[in-house]
Order: C-alpha cells, then structure tokens, then sequence
C-alpha cells in the first residue's frame, strides 16, 4: 500500500472517529441532563406533596381539635337529651370545614325519647338547623359508623361517601365514642366534613401549568380530584389505572406519578401527576438540535470521503462499474416490464413509462370468480430501491389477492407485511379495487393514491377516503367502499407522473389538462381503454415536449362492458323443506343455459351441500335466518354466490376429510366439502357487512 493511500485512510479514520465520539458525548450528556432534571422534578415532588398533605393534615386536625375540645359539653349534658341540640351546635359552629353532625344514642338511653334517639345539626350558609334523625326509616344502629365505633371503641375516620340525599357533595366522617361517668359508651358523637372543595385547593399551586394533584384512600378511591380545567376526568382515569398497574410511583402513557402516605389516620395518599412531555420539553429539543448537528457532521463527512475518492484509479473504476449497473439495469428494466401484464382484454388496458432504467410505479389485474381484481400503485421515490419495493408489492398483491376479495382487507395484509422490517421507512400510495363483471358492483380501497376519474357521458372523481399509504404505520385500518358501475362506464386510474409531467418551463401537465383530454374522449366514437391511455400519454408527451421526463407515467383504465348476463336470485329461509324450492331453481337456471346431464347434477349437487350446510348450522337452534342464492352466467362460466347473515364460517379453511380411512376412524363432517371442491372448479369466501359469502365457480 503506497503512501498517498495510508495518508488518505488515515485522515478518514480520524474523521469517523470523531463523528463517534462527538455523537457518544453527545449520548451521555443527554442522559446526564435527564437523569438531573427527573430528580429535580422528583425534589419539587416531594415538596408539592409535602405541602398538599400538611394541608389536608390541617384541616384533619383542625376538626379532630373541634371534637376534643367541645367533648365535655356533650358529656355534660348526656342527662338532658334535649340538651343534646346544643352540644351539637357548639361542635358544628366551632370548624368552618365541618358542615354537620349528630348525636347517635345507644338504644333505649333516653326512654322519653323512644328506643332510638339521634339529634342532628347542619350548617348551611353559616346557620345552623337541628333536627332528630332516628325513626322506622333510618335505624342508626346498622350505620357502619355506630358499628365501628361501638366495636373499636376508639374515634376514626370514615371513607368518603356521597349525601345522595342532600347536595351530592363528598363527605368524611370524624367519628368518636361518647363515654359516661363510669366509662361505658352511650353514644356515639360524629362530625360530617366537606371535602370537595379540596380538588381546588390541592391544585391552587402547581410547579407546572399541566400537573395536578389527586386525593386517594388506601384503597385507590378518588378523595378529591382537580378541576375540569387542569385535567380532564379521562386524564384522571389514566393516572388512576397506571397507579393500579404500577404503585404509587410510576411512569407510562406520558405521564409521571409521584405519591405519599399521609403519616396521620385516615393514611390517604396524597398523589402528584406530570406531564413527561412538558417536563422534557427543553431537554427535546435539545437532542434535536445534538441530533442535527451530528447529521451536519456526517454531511461534511460524506463530503470529504467524496473528495478523498476523486482520484484518477477511482473514476476509471467508477466508470467500468457504471458499464456494469448499466448492463444489469437494462436487465432488471427487461424483468420488471415482464412483470407486468402483456396482454388485456377489451375491458381492460394499461401502461408503464418509468422515468429512469426502472421504476417505482406498478398496475396489475387478473380475474378470480367472475370478478376483476385490479390495482395501481406508485412506490416513493425512485430508481432501483423503488423498483425493488414495486416488485414486493406486486407479488404481495398476487398473492394476498387470490385468496381475498375485499380490497380493505387486502390493504391491511400488504401494509402489515411492508411495515414489517421497513427500516428504510419507504411508504407506497395504492388502490385497489373488485369488480363484479356481471353485476357491475365494485369495491375498493385507496391508500393515499389519487382519486380515480370516473367516465361515462361525462367525468367526475370518484369519491375515495383518503387512507394512509402503504408501510407508513403498521395499524393502520383501511377503509372500503363500495358503488355499482353502470355498462359502458370507465374508471382511469393513474400515478402522479400523469397530473405532474413538466415541460421545459418547469409548469406541470395539471388535472385541469386531464380532465380537458377525458372530456374530448367521452365525447368521441372510440371509448376503448386502450384509446383512452393512448390519448393520455400523447398528451402528456406532447405538453412536455423536450423537457425529460421527471416521474414514471403509469395509467390503467378499466371498463365496465358486460356481454349477455344470465342473473337469478333467490331467498330461502333456513328450514330444510326449502331445499325443494332450491332444485327448482337451479333446475330452472341450468335450463335456461341448456345444461344437462352429469354436469347439471354435479352443479345441484354442490349447490345443495352447501345450502343444506348453512340451513342446518349457520344459525343458532331455533333461529330463524335468511340463505340468499345468487346465480350467474355469461354462457362460458358459471357462478352460485350463497349468503347467510350467520355465525362467521370460512369453509375453504376446513381440512378435506380423509376418505382412505375407515367410517368409524374419521372424524364427522368434511365430505360435503369435499365433494363440492371436487365438482366445482373454484370456491372462495369472504366475511363483508356482517354476512357470509361463498362463491362456487365453473367453467361450462
């Protein structure tokens, strides 16, 4: 190795290696400021939470001191029942955040009073009102506070509950056992607090304009929540669930939690939750900008080994592997336009022009069960990765389709199949549609390609959803269409390179040209597809002129013509009598198209297996449904479309039974199966509205 080389490795060397230590520091100085930012964000926690439980203690505290301190007031007239009003209005009167209380008595204390005996005091708008509770109605004796209180016999704190009765406001209850001269529990003395207004006051101060603070019992149930307009009740419902899932302390769905227990009984937790993405926000952006400083060093980078290969070795070499690319570009165009079809029937004709040696453009169609299955796509981007990803694309589409026939579907399976491994992140726009050559019935679905033109004696767009395209996301749902084609009409599908072709001034074709072309088209005597694609591209050409061509130029045009159609309908009712009326009009159908003989009984016979097995278990005993027999025929193939609204039954997925075995050692059912694949030529299956639909072809 000469010197000259060593000196260029060397300097390239030294340039990727700082390329990665640039982008290591850049790494660990990233983490380091979001490892320092989490633990501030956890010290500011700690002490919003601080503060909010020292206010909620506070107030606990304030009403646990109002109890203790009036206490001996109702001690000093537990030998005046009457008196019992008074004591309470002392108790109510003496906290601003209590809003009642009551006096519940052991029974029988004060016979004057009956067996039952609970004054009640409740303070709205500052004026006290005092009533007595107890009666046939309202026996305190079962009130889970008399019960605690009676049995622990020590003062608590109730779980909030709701006055369903009064204002529907959220209440708690400081509940304590009243005891007489000799120590024996007589009553039990409690004070009913407001809490609802604590959402507000938990939320007053807030180190963030999206963080919120929540109020939870031990057992997950929400104290007090923060207004509708810090958080909605869904954001309270997610930082609810991913507290159940992952502790008092979690992180997920874009938010962070953070929470204490309260030291004090009733030990609620006092809960703070953050939004991540306002919390990281600075930290973002920053990496964003690391980021594009280190691709504007690998710019430079690619720019100097550019520089480093402008040798005079180097473009000799680069030229004999331009001959080389050459060649097997004029090969690889020769094999993708062989892929493509070659030959069209009347109703159907398209074309190709890529812009480069091979292109990212592809139409295909082929017929399955009296239907036109048929697509046009346009790849992102251009040359050899494009024309890779169009021939994936294409037998992905042969495959999917041939066993498929709602094209939403067949979207789905395709964008699954390109989203997986997708590193290159390359997307495809795609239609795809199905067209009924007898009833003139089409669906179809788009994913992000241009709306086809529909021509009859005049053009329009076809209506068409617009769906992402292919391999952008791998769960995106596709949605499907669906019209009926009258005879004679036309659908031109088309890629961008049509609307886009640009003459030597750089204006583009536009669909105003378009649609200047397909209006002189409708208006002529030759409606063929193959004379509707030829007028396109000669107009396109024509309006370029000397200008290269920028784009690949794809159009298919597909024609609604059918020939003489033989179509019948019939509806039977899932009753097995109605077989009888099913011979009758087989028999009548396959008349009409003089067919006889063996080739006739095999017909009825598959037909009436199939019927026969969707009478007898598509629905649910005792329900009854609807079996609808579609036949149809253009004299040279034959098709029976069967459709249920049952139970989902795919019988092209069930396994041919094994007639080499025994009766006794096969397994029951198969045979019908069996012997309809066997006497038609096709059968396929789709689930679509709801309803099962099962074709059986054949060839006459």
């Amino acid at each position: 190795m000469d010197s000259a080389k060593k000196r260029r490795l060397f300097r390239l060397g030294v340039v990727v290696l700082a390329a990665l230590l640039v982008e290591v520091i850049s790494i660990i100085q990233y983490e380091r400021v979001k490892t320092a930012m989490e633990d501030e964000m956890d010290a500011r926690a700690r002490v919003v939470l601080g503060a909010m439980d020292a206010e909620v203690g506070h107030m606990m505290e304030l009403t646990e001191a109002t109890m203790k301190e009036n206490l001996w007031k109702v001690r000093q007239d537990l030998a005046h029942p009457d008196s019992s009003y008074v004591s309470l209005r002392y108790l109510v009167d003496g906290n601003p955040h209590v809003v009642g209380g009551f006096l519940t008595f052991v029974p029988d204390y004060f016979p004057s009073k009956g067996r039952l005996f609970e004054p009640y005091a409740k303070k709205v708008d500052g004026t006290v009102s005092l009533s007595q509770f107890a009666g046939q109605d309202h026996d305190y004796t079962e009130n889970e506070f008399f019960r605690r209180a009676m049995d622990t016999k020590r003062p608590f704190w109730s779980e909030p509950y709701v006055d369903a009765a009064d204002s529907l406001e959220t209440l708690i209850t400081y509940a304590t056992p009243v005891l007489d001269g000799r120590g024996r529990i007589v009553a039990i003395c409690g004070l009913d607090m407001n809490v609802s207004w604590l959402g507000d006051t938990l939320n007053a101060r807030q180190p963030f304009p999206s963080s919120y603070g929540l109020l939870l019992t031990q057992e997950g149930m929400l104290v007090a929540a923060p207004p509708e307009s810090r958080a909605s009740r869904q954001d309270v419902e997610t930082a609810l669930e991913l507290i159940r899932q992952g502790g008092p302390d979690a992180d997920g769905k874009g938010i962070s939690i953070r929470s204490v227990q309260m030291v004090r009984e009733p030990y609620w937790q006092v809960v703070q939750v953050y939004r991540t993405q306002e919390i990281f926000a600075r930290i973002w952006r920053m990496r964003r900008q690391q980021v594009l400083l280190v691709l504007l060093g690998l710019a430079i980078l690619a720019f100097m080994i550019e520089r480093f290969a402008r040798s005079e070795s180097k473009l000799h070499k680069a030229s004999e592997e331009q001959a080389r690319i050459s060649g097997e570009l004029s090969v690889a165009r020769r094999i993708q336009r062989e892929m493509l079809p070659t030959s069209f029937p009347p109703f159907v004709y398209g074309s190709l022009e890529p812009a480069r040696e091979v292109g990212g453009d592809l139409f295909d169609f082929f017929i399955r069960d009296g239907k036109l299955f048929f697509c046009i796509g346009d790849v992102a981007g251009k040359g050899v990765p494009s024309a890779m990803l169009m021939s994936v694309v294409h037998s992905l589409f042969r495959m999917v389709s041939r066993t498929e026939e709602l094209p939403s579907q067949i979207l789905s399976l395709l964008n699954g199949e390109l989203c997986r491994g997708n590193d290159s992140n390359m997307f495809v726009t795609f239609f795809v549609g199905c067209l009924d050559l007898y009833s003139g019935e089409l669906d179809y679905a788009t994913a992000g390609h241009d709306k086809p033109f529909i021509l009859t004696d005049e053009v329009s767009m076809m209506p068409a959803k617009a769906n992402l395209p292919l391999g952008v996301f791998p769960d995106t749902r596709f949605e499907g269409q669906r019209c009926t084609l009258s005879p004679g009409t036309s659908l031109l599908l088309y890629t961008d390179g049509l609307t886009e072709s640009k003459d030597v001034q750089r204006k583009q074709f536009g669909r105003d040209r378009v649609l200047k072309v397909l209006e002189a088209f409708v208006k002529s005597g030759d409606r063929t597809p193959a004379s509707l694609v030829s007028s396109l591209s000669r107009a396109a050409h024509a309006f370029a002129g000397q200008a290269p061509q920028s784009d690949d130029l794809t159009l298919l045009v597909v024609q609604f013509a059918p020939g003489e159609v033989l179509r019948e309908r019939i509806t039977l009712v899932n009753e097995i009598d109605e077989v009888e009326r099913l011979n009758v009009f087989v028999k009548a159908f396959l008349g009409a198209l003089h067919l006889e003989g063996k080739t006739a009984s095999g017909l009825r016979l598959a037909l009436e297996e199939t019927v026969v097995n969707v009478i007898n278990y598509a629905y649910a005993p005792g329900e009854r449904g609807d079996v609808t027999v579609l036949a149809d025929s253009d004299r040279k193939q034959l098709r029976f479309t069967v459709i249920d609204s049952g139970k989902p039954f795919d019988p092209t997925t069930v396994l041919e039974a094994d007639t080499t075995l025994d009766a006794q050692d096969r397994p029951i059912g198969g045979l019908g199966i069996l012997l309809t694949r066997k006497l038609m030529d096709s059968i396929s299956y789709t689930r679509r509205d709801g309803q099962n639909v099962l074709s059986l072809t054949k060839k006459i």
